[in-house]
């Protein structure tokens, strides 16, 4: 392949697997620095890259309006523009990350040259390997996923095996949660993350509430909240289990998640977008993990912190469970002596 290579990377959703994405992006950009890297990706989600740096053209697509209605005119010309678009750039390599049927149709009808995915073994969904010319085998140990597409960009001739990705937090964001960190007087503190994709992620908000409750008395540390769009009881929970001074919250965008994880001493989270945004960021985190393989879609640092209930039928990525989502029944306490084991990692 030429030095200058017109490379299209194909990821469209979710927060949590764009940033799992996002290492063997620099491990491109730094093989290939004179290359056109474009990168399409769920409209809906195309604000997260644009606090990434070295990415030449984002192509949003909404492929959730075909879902939603397979025969309206409309959802397929959302879904042929962007098409278009990607046609007239004949890229030399596509380069699909997801595995999914669509994922690698899109490979193909992009007309690049080479079309680099995983195996049949690791796809998503199994016929999306046939679309491929060039494939990823599968690795003799499992590994984390943000590895996995680490190898996908060696198989287009990168060669950097670490787990970086540079996040930049934009001044409008830095600016208000600034101002959110000086109006509750804060400036170390620990965050938590209460919510969740899956139901079967979630820990229980009761719990997160007995955890910030110790950790504000017990390490003297103050605790933030953060939820997402309709989230606010989660939080409701949380505080209702802190006597005394209940703790900090922070219903906020998710690109103000940036500066406020930077000034966190700590991150404690089921595996979710902030999770996997704080490891991005290498922000110190411990991990609470049920459904999920710790070693798949886990920290990416050695020196964080995973605490998981294992039981025969753990990491069976259901979205829902018949033994009432007995994995996540993990004490509090448990947690705690996780968290009192990663700070002290940090000093």
């Amino acid at each position: 392949m030429n030095e200058t290579p017109k490379i299209l990377i194909i990821r469209l959703s979710s927060l949590g697997d764009i940033l799992h994405a996002l290492p063997a992006f620099h491990s491109l950009r730094r093989a290939y620095p004179e290359a056109r890297i474009d990168w399409l990706i769920e409209r809906r989600l195309a604000y997260l890259l644009s606090v990434v740096d070295g990415i030449n053209q984002v192509i949003p697509i909404d492929t959730q309006a075909l879902r939603v209605n397979l025969l309206r005119v409309s959802s397929w010309c959302r879904l042929f523009e962007p098409m278009r678009t990607v046609r007239k750039m004949h890229y030399d390599v596509a380069i699909d990350f997801q595995g999914l049927l669509k994922t690698a149709w899109i490979s193909l009808m992009s007309g690049a040259r080479i079309r680099i995915g995983f195996s049949k073994a690791l796809v998503r969904e199994r016929p999306a390997h046939w679309f491929y010319n060039r494939t990823v085998p599968t690795p003799s140990v499992p590994v984390h996923v943000a590895r996995l597409n680490l190898l996908l960009a060696k198989a287009a001739g990168a060669h950097s095996s670490a787990l970086t990705a540079r996040l930049r937090a934009r001044g409008e964001d830095t600016q208000a949660i600034e101002g959110r960190l000086a109006q509750q007087q804060l400036s170390t503190f620990i965050v938590i993350n209460p919510g969740g994709g899956w139901p079967t992620k979630k820990w229980q908000p009761a719990r997160y509430g007995a955890l910030a409750a110790r950790i504000q008395s017990e390490l003297q540390v103050p605790v933030a909240v953060v939820t997402g769009l309709g989230e606010e009881s989660l939080y409701q929970e949380i505080a209702g289990q802190c006597p005394g001074l209940p703790p900090a919250h922070f219903a906020v965008p998710f690109l103000e998640l940036i500066p406020l994880f930077q000034r966190a001493q700590l991150v404690i989270s089921g595996d979710t977008g902030p999770l996997h945004l704080a490891c991005a960021l290498g922000v110190p985190v411990v991990a609470i993990m049920g459904p999920t393989s710790p070693v798949r879609n886990g920290p990416w640092s050695e020196n964080d912190q995973v605490v998981v209930h294992q039981l025969p039928c753990s990491f069976c990525n259901g979205r829902s469970c018949p033994t009432r989502n007995e994995c996540m029944d993990i004490r509090v306490e448990e947690v705690f002596d996780a968290v009192v084991s990663r700070l002290e990692k940090e000093k």
